[in-house]
């Protein structure tokens, strides 16, 4: 078998080596195609502490098949096929060989009855376990995804919208024996039209996912997660004189999810009202009424839709909320805004009702200063609740400023909050974040960095805060030389989810079964040069180290990741030659790191068959 593979690809190096491209285009009656793609070959190996050394010759290749048939607004295609494409030698991600497929179609695009369809395969591709703000855990498995979508346009007719999308994937963690799957499917339709002056619309939607999450996350043997959701509602809207405007809507939606014998589900019914009015160019003036029958409802959802599940809360118990504002906003000056709000809030939950009363005002200020762009805005508003004698202000702030000055751009932000409204009354947020920008220019070099800053929080509620900063500089020398560095640092409590952890929405939610708390570093930095025409050399080196706290389960993980890649263009022939090395440890497994490296040297040839 070997001795056929050395033959085979002793022919199929000749084979490109000595090929030359076709036509551009062929027609086939009332087909019109393209189809161009490169064939390589080479010799490839890979060994580690986990697994047994490979090594051998490789065949492979991509292909791109696009056309229509009889007018591009009638039928066209593309397609792009591509066979054992690792890592070390391609952009199809994968520290194995990977191959696959991706077909897309537009049918009947310029009528009034557009449709597409859309698929792809992937096979032992590599993708990520995701973890906020660090590098995220290595995967390698396979996933497939399918779609179709049509739509009907007719003129002085109602409008007619239909999708389904699905798709599913498993995978296995390097570093561990546990695997993981994921899988989703979903479908929406959606109808407007226009009737005597108003706009009408409605649509339905409804989806699934199904996870089986990793062990060594979860703590747990099997760990599932199911989520249902689905909604249906209508809107309307209608102009009117002096700039006037009124819109209203109506949705229920319906949701369900569970977790080691954990249910929640439940139903929410809103209704929304606003209306507008501008008498000026500089006057606006409006007013909005928000209803919720199930306000406990409308927690769980903030939750379920992140992929967890919440316990403790009893969505079948009466709870609802009415929220009214009105607002004016006045343009005194060119460059300014000024804002005045008054709100009213009613909810009940939990067995007791809650009211407050905000009266707010702000402004936001643009303009060019000192040679740059600044801008500023603030608010602040008087916040009292029902049955207490006490009161409390809220207020935010942001600014920016950028400018260029000898060749330098520096740009810069910031952003303060306090005590503002949440979901619930009784609850309040708080963030900060800043950020800060420089490059300049010096003949052929050039140079950037940036820092940022962030943090968010529940006031008065512990293990519902996230932060991060990040760091980034660049170098670059014309073609000869780009180097690029960055660090990251994040910690917080996230949802544990088939997909990764997801940080926890900015909402007051009860203890969730699926709460994490998280930390990680990570740097990474990177070097490339064209130091001659056609001539590619690049290696790129990341490392993170993060942990992450569960009821069950505590690890401490780290994950080194080194790419590297040379690469020489003569005329359509490309001389690659490229290496990988991973490094991949989770804690909670007990197994020692994982370690992975594979190589390649070879040959490929780019062909435009017609």
């Amino acid at each position: 078998m070997a001795s056929f593979l050395r033959i085979a690809g002793g022919a199929l190096v000749g084979l490109v080596l000595m090929a030359r491209p076709a036509i551009a285009q062929v027609q086939f009656g009332d087909f019109s195609t393209n189809l161009n793609g490169s064939v390589s070959a080479g010799y490839s190996g890979d060994y580690g502490n986990q697994i047994s050394s490979d090594h051998g010759l490789d065949v492979g290749g991509s292909g791109d098949f696009s056309g229509y048939f009889y007018n591009p607004n009638f039928i066209s295609f593309n397609s792009t096929a591509y066979l054992n494409q690792s890592r070390a030698n391609s952009s199809y991600q994968s520290i194995s060989d990977a191959s696959g497929v991706n077909f897309s179609s537009s049918i009947f695009s310029g009528s009034h009855f557009p449709g597409s369809i859309n698929y792809s395969k992937a096979y032992n591709s590599e993708g990520n376990y995701a973890i906020p703000g660090a590098a995220s855990f290595s995967t390698h498995g396979d996933s497939q995804t399918f779609g179709i979508n049509w739509n009907e346009n007719l003129p002085n007719d109602p409008s007619l919208s239909v999708g389904f999308q699905m798709g599913s994937s498993q995978y296995s963690l390097y570093g561990t024996n546990d695997e993981g799957s994921n899988a989703f499917h979903s479908f929406n339709v959606h109808s407007s039209y226009k009737l005597f002056g108003f706009g009408l619309g409605a649509f339905y939607n409804t989806g699934a996912s199904h996870a089986q999450i990793p062990a060594v996350v979860s703590g747990e043997p099997t760990t599932e997660t199911q989520a249902d959701t689905s909604a249906y509602g209508f809107n309307i809207n209608h102009l009117f004189p002096m700039g006037g405007s009124l819109a209203a809507s109506a949705v229920r939606s319906n949701y369900s999810s569970n977790y080691l014998g954990s249910s929640t589900s439940g139903s929410v019914d809103t209704v929304n009202v606003g209306a507008g009015l501008q008498p000026s160019n500089k006057l606006h003036l409006s007013a909005n009424a928000n209803y919720s029958d199930n306000l406990n409802g409308q927690l769980e959802q903030s939750v379920v839709a992140a992929g967890g599940v919440v316990t403790g809360i009893n969505s079948n118990e009466s709870s609802n909320s009415v929220d009214l504002q009105g607002q004016a906003v006045y343009a005194p000056l060119p460059h300014t805004q000024i804002t005045g709000y008054v709100e009213r809030r009613m909810q009940e939950y939990m067995g007791e009702s809650f009211g407050a009363n905000s009266y707010g005002a702000g402004a936001v200020y643009g303009n060019f200063l000192w040679g740059g762009n600044f801008n500023v805005g603030g608010s602040i508003a008087d916040n009292t609740v029902d049955n207490s004698n006490s009161n409390f202000l809220s207020f935010s702030a942001g600014s920016g400023y950028s400018r260029r000055v000898d060749g330098w751009v520096f740009s810069g932000s910031v952003s303060y909050s306090q005590n503002v409204q949440t979901l619930l009354i009784t609850y309040m947020s708080s963030f900060y974040s800043y950020a800060g920008n420089v490059r300049r220019r010096f003949g052929k070099f050039l140079a950037s960095a940036g820092a940022s800053f962030g943090r968010t929080g529940i006031v008065g509620q512990s293990g519902n805060s996230n932060s991060n900063e990040t760091f980034n500089a660049s170098l670059g020398y014309s073609h000869f030389l780009t180097a690029t560095g960055s660090y990251s640092k994040s910690s917080g409590s996230a949802l544990l989810t088939g997909s990764g952890l997801v940080q926890t929405p900015p909402q007051p939610i009860p203890t969730s079964s699926l709460t994490d708390l998280f930390g990680g570093k990570s740097y990474s930095f990177s070097l490339s040069s064209t130091p001659i025409k056609k001539l590619t050399i690049a290696a790129a080196f990341g490392s993170a180290n993060s942990n992450f706290v569960s009821d069950s389960i505590t690890s401490a993980n780290k994950n080194n990741e080194f790419n590297a890649i040379v690469q020489y263009q003569l005329r359509k022939v490309y001389l690659t030659g490229g290496y990988s090395r991973l490094e991949q440890g989770i804690g909670a497994s007990g197994l020692p790191p994982e370690v992975i490296s594979s190589f390649y040297i070879g040959v490929s040839r780019w062909f435009n068959f017609f």
